[in-house]
């Protein structure tokens, strides 16, 4: 089941691919949501990507994630039928989300302005790629585009999910949902208190570039930003980096060193037997090399032991230290499996599918989705229920 704090929400979503997310948030906590759908195969992200679930030409497994728990109709809203359909429908919700480009709701005749003559405290959140305003509004963008714009990597070689930056690609993509979640959730409590609506809107782009405040903030205020003393070492690198670093063990598995801390870095000298080594940041004077020395210490003696022979002395210890997981690691380390991170639903024929869950545990509650629909499969109960057209 999904979580019951928006067990009272009724969202009603227009939308494709990574805009799906918003209302997939909504549903993981709870609330009802209608996903209106176009006559001519509804929502491509069904079949996208490249693993197909169950058969060769099964359910994507973005489809499964983003549109779990949800209902589809199916309706024309380029007719006047499917535009009255879409009032009747938007009068009764609480939130309408138009995840495509921005201002194609309002080109269909559906904007806020319409809807809120049917419902003053819809709240209406439109998320696109590049948003409503601005010299790229009109631009086509996808996925790692965003964060190219945002200057979290730059598209390399022959392909543009291949990143040269800091970040992994698709934040912008991502964090809109949850950013666009937040913003809805907040405007339907003031809904609620005040009969007020409102329109919200929501760009990846916009996510991407606000996603590291040090990386603009600095540049928008160059005559009043310093680099901290002592913050940068000799090489130009983070002081004590070294101490946050990575390290291979014996059996080939890396640890994330993160003691950047005193009280940390003091437990891990006590766990390898080795407190010289503090003595080297105690040195006078200092020449901005010290971390290249330690490092250099580091990488022998971590080879001498098994990962989880030292993550176990490190949890005992208190010294801050992570395993460095690739995916298939990720679903066999014992914390993911201790934490419920993944739930169980059956497909069509029988089998078992096991897909991730939410970051968001809830004390008392358990989670679980029911599959994401097929295209139209609420289509005649929704049509009954709200008095829709024929179908």
């Amino acid at each position: 089941m999904p979580y019951d704090f928006l067990t009272d929400l009724l969202v009603v979503e227009v939308s494709h691919f990574g805009p799906d997310a918003l209302g997939g948030r909504l549903a993981d906590m709870g609330a009802r949501v209608i996903k209106v759908e176009d006559p001519d195969g509804g929502d491509p992200v069904r079949r996208a990507g490249p693993w197909s679930v169950g058969e060769p030409t099964g359910f994507s497994y973005l489809h499964l994630r983003w549109n779990r728990g949800k209902e589809s109709v199916v309706i024309d809203l380029a007719t006047e039928v499917g535009k009255q359909d879409f009032l009747k429908l938007a009068a009764k919700a609480d939130v309408v989300i138009e995840g495509m480009r921005a201002g194609v709701m309002a080109r269909l005749g559906l904007g806020y302005d319409a809807l809120k003559a049917a419902n003053p405290a819809i709240v209406f959140c439109s998320l696109s790629g590049l948003g409503e305003t601005g010299p790229y509004a009109k631009l086509a963008s996808h996925g790692p585009s965003f964060d190219a714009y945002g200057g979290l990597g730059t598209p390399t070689g022959d392909s543009i999910s291949r990143y040269d930056g800091p970040q992994a690609p698709s934040i912008g993509m991502y964090a809109y949902g949850l950013e666009a979640a937040f913003a809805v959730v907040s405007a339907v409590h003031r809904a609620r208190r005040t009969g007020e609506g409102a329109a919200i809107e929501v760009a990846a782009a916009d996510c991407a570039a606000h996603w590291l405040p040090e990386a603009l903030d600095p540049l928008l205020n160059p005559e009043v930003s310093f680099t901290r003393p002592g913050f940068f070492d000799a090489d130009g690198k983070m002081r004590f980096w070294a101490r946050m670093e990575n390290y291979r063990c014996r059996d080939g598995g890396l640890i994330f060193l993160m003691t950047f801390t005193d009280k940390s870095w003091r437990a891990l000298l006590r766990v390898i037997g080795r407190p010289d080594l503090g003595e080297i940041y105690e040195r006078t004077p200092q020449t901005g090399h010290e971390d290249a020395e330690v490092n250099a210490a580091l990488i022998p003696i971590f080879a001498t032991r098994d990962r989880d022979d030292w993550l176990a002395d490190f949890a005992r210890e208190n010294v801050a230290a992570m395993p460095v997981n690739s995916f298939a690691d990720v679903i066999a380390d014992p914390h993911f499996r201790a934490r419920d991170n993944s739930y169980a639903v059956p497909l069509p024929d029988g089998r078992t599918l096991t897909l991730t869950s939410t970051a968001i545990h809830v004390g008392g509650q358990s989670f679980a989705m029911p599959l994401a629909p097929e295209f139209g499969q609420d289509d005649a109960k929704v049509r009954a229920e709200f008095g829709l057209g024929a179908d």
